[in-house]
């Protein structure tokens, strides 16, 4: 009997994904990311990349932030401008792609659907728990609109101060405020109907697997079919 070691044990080291893949991937996507944000290992545990299709045609991405994870549902939420270049391509077309990477862990998340947006009570709860500067940022700025200087656009801070009847001494003097949230800022779900896992290997033996599943929106309501799972090559 040979002694000499499998080079299978070389590359088969770190982490890998279950051997049986589980039915739905978001229970494992929704513990990668809650160990990411509990360490904080690595910088904006909950910064992803999010694509969409820019009027000429083509891909268009950017960094947002992912705010929560529904495992049910099998989708995710973000919170942005809704008439911004972002906003306007989704509400042209509103299939749309995301994308969130650790390094620290070695594991990615890739996800393709559809985005629905929230409910203006959802928007609303999540506009009330955001820093006061970040509140009164969605009035100010017109998102993906040109102007002319730096300058220009500090001088809109005193015209939305002005406009919503905000004391400047409560503002500078860190006291609580109430901002009404915009009508054009608000959240978005992203139901996926693909979605994978990565996780890295030795070798760049990779450890990478597919779930995919009908998807139908209609009257903003998502249905959804099972997932069916494949392993893939690195």
């Amino acid at each position: 009997m040979s002694n000499k070691p499998s080079p299978t044990q070389f590359y088969d080291e770190g982490e890998r994904l279950p051997d049986t893949l589980p039915d739905s991937p978001f229970p494992l996507f929704k513990q990668w990311f809650d160990q990411a944000w509990l360490e904080r290992l690595t910088p904006n545990a909950n910064s992803m990349c999010i694509a969409s299709t820019h009027q000429d045609g083509g891909p268009d991405a950017r960094i947002v932030l992912c705010k929560s994870i529904n495992v049910e549902q099998g989708s995710i939420m973000f919170y942005t401008n809704y008439h911004g270049q972002k906003g306007q391509q989704l509400e042209s077309s509103p299939a749309a792609s995301a994308a969130i990477h650790w390094d620290f862990y070695e594991r990615q998340v890739r996800i393709r659907g559809q985005v629905v947006k929230a409910t203006p009570q959802e928007s609303d709860a999540y506009f009330a728990s955001r820093a006061i500067e970040s509140r009164l940022g969605s009035w100010i700025s017109e998102q993906s609109q040109p102007i002319e200087s730096r300058e220009a656009l500090l001088e809109k801070v005193t015209e939305i101060v002005d406009k919503l009847g905000i004391d400047a001494s409560d503002l500078m003097n860190g006291n609580e405020i109430t901002i009404p949230r915009p009508p054009h800022w608000g959240g978005y779900h992203l139901h996926a109907h693909t979605i994978e896992l990565w996780s890295a290997g030795t070798g760049r033996i990779h450890d990478r697997a597919r779930w995919t599943r009908s998807l139908d929106i209609t009257d903003n309501k998502a249905t959804t079919g099972p997932w069916s799972s494949t392993r893939l090559q690195p």
